[in-house]
């Protein structure tokens, strides 16, 4: 911005209200709730002018119209300029304003009209478990989120009593990312009594039986969040922060720092432990080291903007770690690949013209994101008799396919996605030229393209990582590269169709799952885009209700396992089974196994009818055949068959049909 923040900000304090009438009006939102709602608006603001962040204030403002009116009749779409929020807030404030001030209002709401003409992406589904503090936070969130085009659909559980906390979480339904701050500001009663100015003086060990019981309960309440979700779990240190104002605040909290740092240091050895012991990996919030970078003024309302008072360690999270959490699981949780230029990406330098400097640390996180699963594949425009891995930490073998020429990178990526049967939509592309990565974007839509050269992009492939803990050694790029192999095994011509397919030897063991296979299929679900027929999550308490049966295919050949390729969830009801959620790996395309599957399901309801949907989504064309090929038929959208049809298997598949299940009449198990 250019200055006159101050100015600015004195100017909308003083027509506050005829500023929020304006708003209201363009909104088309009536109601003393709505004019305060936008009272709050100018006020948030206005306290960012004060503080001469003019770009953040104006984001701000985006972001908390979004959020409470979804700004769409804000936006500069009116044919009529005199009619925008810009055009009459312009005519209002520019008058009187001095060069510099008016700059800035320009520049503003320029801003203000491009963040609130953005459409909004797929919303977030995110969890939030705590008290005022998480409260500050999620409002503190939805606003930042909203500004960068993020929509977040909050779910907020604030019950004390933990046997009716885990009832309400049953009832949230499917989330993106959970945050549980299990102590906050008091949200644990032991915990509040433990850093009560009346505490300062008592012995510690009188406190401590109430926060191991406390304690116990997050334990309790941890695991049954672990099971009935597989998004990532931030679980909150203990930061010993308490909400406090004027100089009776001050004052408590200087008496008691000692005491509060105690307690938070007990507390986080525990949580440390309880994380350790948790059946996946659960991810932190460092609220504790925020606390202390704060000082003094963490507990501290940072301003009162109408509807907003938040404190500062509460705006603090919810601009720093929280939104990056989000950012990577709004941009990257579907993603598979990521395909990486060479030269002054992965090194610094041309490997062509002369010596080159590895960038060892870029190399380091990618090499976590493979052990992750995650697929790496590259697109260079080089000579490859020059490409060579001595001095780096990756490897050739690190990559599922490697695109080295001078042809066009959006040309050579496609052919990446078609090799692997992935989608351009689940790749990041990482390419040091801007050019480049808007080639590769207009060429492969959905890729994302990222700057390997800013520090935001690393971070943020950091974050991916650690969301991407619970797949820690669940490195498929030997799956992939074996799949290489098959699909040139069977390319080569044949007289015979399928006798090449007949010498790979593909064997298929169909089960029901086990407990040990639930996260595998839980992920399979999840991340299935183009073979997902109903495209509906589902949790892994839901996959573990006795009401369903999981049915899954593992797959094998000479050149390996293949592992569980594909799982069919079947929900019992009174007069037939519904499949609730049928997916097939992609690099299991092409083989029958789906046939195979769905079957034996059929041979396995013993005369009673099966029933399917088709949700069609942009990505899911490969499997809206699967019901019709297979014998069934539609009726008012749904798909149902009752006998199977064994010979619609193929013959180059071997089945191990396990004990329990019926094999389709004219498949004997081997």
């Amino acid at each position: 911005m250019n200055g006159g923040e101050l100015e600015l900000s004195r100017a909308i304090r003083a027509q506050a209200d005829a500023l929020a009438g304006e708003l209201q009006v363009l909104a088309k939102a009536p109601g003393p709730a709505a004019l305060q709602q936008a009272r709050t608006g100018c006020a948030l603001l206005a306290h960012h002018l004060a503080r001469r962040e003019a770009a953040q204030g104006f984001a701000a403002l985006a972001g908390w119209l979004k959020l409470t009116y979804g700004a769409a009749r804000l936006s500069e779409t009116q044919a009529a300029c005199d009619t925008t929020l810009a055009a009459r807030w312009h005519d209002r404030l520019s008058p009187g304003l001095s060069e510099a001030a008016r700059a800035t209002l320009v520049q503003g709401l320029a801003h203000l009209t491009e963040t609130l003409a953005r459409p909004p992406g797929h919303a977030l589904r995110v969890l939030f478990i705590g008290d005022c503090l998480i409260w500050d936070i999620a409002t503190q969130l939805q606003i930042a989120a909203a500004a960068e085009g993020l929509a977040i659909t909050p779910h907020l559980c604030a019950q004390r009593d933990a046997a009716e906390l885990r009832r309400a979480l049953d009832k949230a339904g499917p989330v993106d990312l959970v945050f549980y701050a299990p102590f906050g500001f008091g949200f644990a009663q032991s915990y509040a009594r433990a850093l009560a100015p009346s505490a300062v003086l008592r012995p510690m060990a009188r406190d401590l039986p109430g926060l191991r019981t406390a304690l116990d309960e997050v334990e309790v309440t941890l695991c049954h969040l672990l099971a009935r979700t597989d998004a990532p779990i931030y679980l909150h240190e203990v930061s010993g922060a308490r909400q406090a104002s004027g100089w009776r605040g001050a004052m408590a909290d200087r008496f008691g720092a000692q005491r509060r740092a105690r307690v938070a240091a007990w507390l986080n050895e525990r949580l440390d432990a309880l994380a350790q012991r948790a059946a996946r990996p659960v991810l932190r919030i460092p609220e504790a080291t925020e606390a202390h970078r704060l000082g003094p003024a963490a507990g501290r309302v940072l301003f009162e903007a109408g509807d907003l008072h938040p404190t500062a360690l509460a705006a603090s999270l919810a601009s720093g770690p929280y939104l990056r959490a989000c950012r990577a699981a709004h941009l990257l949780a579907r993603r598979k690949l990521v395909v990486s230029d060479l030269d002054n990406t992965l090194w610094a330098g041309e490997i062509g013209e002369g010596p080159i400097t590895h960038h060892h640390d870029r190399q380091a996180l990618l090499l976590r994101l493979k052990a992750r699963g995650v697929l790496l594949a590259v697109a260079s425009k080089n000579d490859p008799a020059n490409v060579n891995w001595r001095g780096a930490a990756l490897r050739a073998s690190d990559f599922v396919a490697r695109e080295i020429d001078w042809a066009p990178k959006a040309g050579n990526i496609a052919k990446i996605a078609a090799r692997l049967n992935l989608a351009p939509e689940s790749f990041v592309f990482l390419d040091d030229r801007a050019d480049e990565r808007a080639l590769a974007e207009a060429g492969c839509p959905g890729l994302l393209a990222l700057d390997p050269n800013a520090l935001e992009t690393w971070q943020l492939l950091d974050d991916w990582a650690d969301q991407r803990a619970a797949f820690a050694g669940s490195d498929r790029t030997t799956l992939y590269q074996a799949r290489a192999a098959r699909q040139a095994y069977v390319a080569t011509p044949s007289e015979e169709p399928g006798a090449a397919y007949l010498q790979l030897g593909l064997r298929v063991a169909i089960r029901i799952a086990k407990r040990r296979d639930l996260p595998r299929v839980g992920e399979l679900i999840a991340r299935t885009n183009q073979f997902n027929t109903t495209q509906v999550p589902i949790s892994a308490k839901e996959l573990s209700d006795p009401s369903r049966r999981v049915l899954i295919a593992e797959a094998r050949d000479r050149f390996g396992s293949m592992g569980i390729v594909s799982a069919l969830v079947i929900a019992d009801g009174a007069e037939a089974g519904e499949i609730t959620q049928f997916v097939l790996s992609c690099r299991a395309f092409g083989y029958g196994i789906e046939t195979a599957l769905l079957q034996t399901a059929l041979a396995a309801q013993s005369g009673r009818p099966l029933r399917g949907r088709i949700n069609e989504s942009p990505l899911n064309a490969p499997c809206r055949d699967v019901y019709a090929a297979n014998g069934f038929t539609l009726r008012d959208g749904i798909w149902t068959a009752q006998e199977p049809r064994p010979d619609l298997i193929p013959d180059w598949l071997t089945l191990d049909i396990a004990p329990g299940l019926r094999a389709p009449p004219a498949q004997a198990s081997a």
